[in-house]
């Protein structure tokens, strides 16, 4: 079993709840939305409809164990690391009923996503799940961190979406720590939680690969230069697969921790850019 890790979120950085207001929900999108490439679009397009269901299953693991935890900074932020949560459920579904309404099998392929992670929640006891979540969570943050890394991953994307990605990075990259800091808190081993990632993310980006064939392939679009240059993007010498390697591995060291090595100012400076879209809360709850 791996020592408990102290708490150590820098002190620059507080998971904090945000509601947002994004311009995409009055003005609508393209469907190929990234660029003019189905590929591009429809991979970014298939990953939103996992948040739903993930983002339930990440809330469930935080809550299920929340009264073993004695450090009341850490019962603070699963508090708002929960309704953080909701609230990237919330938006990314108006996101997904857009791309519904224009005839994107959204339904499809988040029930391919559902399917994975019901079988998780049958198959596992709350520190199990807790696990996964860990797994996935580290998933996010890498995916965050790569967003503001590499601006080439949405080069050309309509700017009204892209706003929703990023507010969506900033806080998977603010949050990436508290699920961690529970499961070491409570005493999650070293074996189980490598043993987990493994699992979880062959099966996310197993999933996340079926759907954009699937996508493609409704749309007429999968025979196509495009897919041929979208498969470089995501699994080239830089891509966007292939670029999460060193994360993965990461995860190895006994000694890990989230936040190791991370640049928390990349939060400030999202804040900063992107401020227009952050609603006033306690006006916003009394309407």
């Amino acid at each position: 079993m791996e020592t408990k890790a102290a708490f150590r979120r820098p002190e620059c950085v507080k998971v904090t709840f945000r509601r947002m207001k994004f311009e995409f929900e009055d003005t609508g999108f393209a469907r190929y939305w990234v660029d003019g490439s189905p590929f591009k679009s429809l991979f970014w397009t298939q990953l939103s409809t996992a948040f739903e269901p993930g983002e339930r299953f990440f809330i469930d693991s935080a809550r299920a164990l929340k009264d073993q935890i004695d450090d009341p900074a850490l019962r603070e932020e699963i508090a708002e690391f929960c309704r953080q949560e909701g609230h990237h459920t919330a938006q990314h579904l108006k996101f997904d009923r857009i791309n519904e309404a224009m005839g994107i099998d959204v339904a499809g392929c988040r029930r391919r996503y559902k399917w994975i992670l019901d079988r998780a929640r049958n198959n596992m006891d709350p520190m199990g799940m807790l696990g996964a979540t860990c797994a996935l969570e580290h998933f996010t943050a890498a995916l965050a961190d790569d967003f503001f890394a590499k601006p080439s991953m949405f080069a050309g994307a309509d700017p009204k979406v892209k706003a929703l990605w990023a507010w969506h990075a900033a806080e998977e990259a603010e949050h990436r720590a508290t699920c961690y800091d529970i499961y070491k808190q409570l005493g999650g081993g070293y074996v189980d939680r490598v043993t987990i990632l493994i699992g979880a993310w062959a099966l996310i980006l197993g999933a996340a690969f079926v759907n954009t064939i699937i996508l493609l392939h409704k749309d007429k679009k999968l025979l196509t230069t495009d897919t041929l240059q979208g498969l470089w993007y995501l699994f080239g010498r830089k891509g966007l697969i292939t670029g999460l390697g060193p994360t993965f591995f990461s995860y190895f060291r006994p000694s890990f921790h989230p936040w190791s090595g991370v640049d928390a100012g990349t939060i400030a400076r999202w804040q900063a850019d992107n401020a227009k879209y952050i609603q006033n809360i306690a006006t916003s709850e009394a309407a």
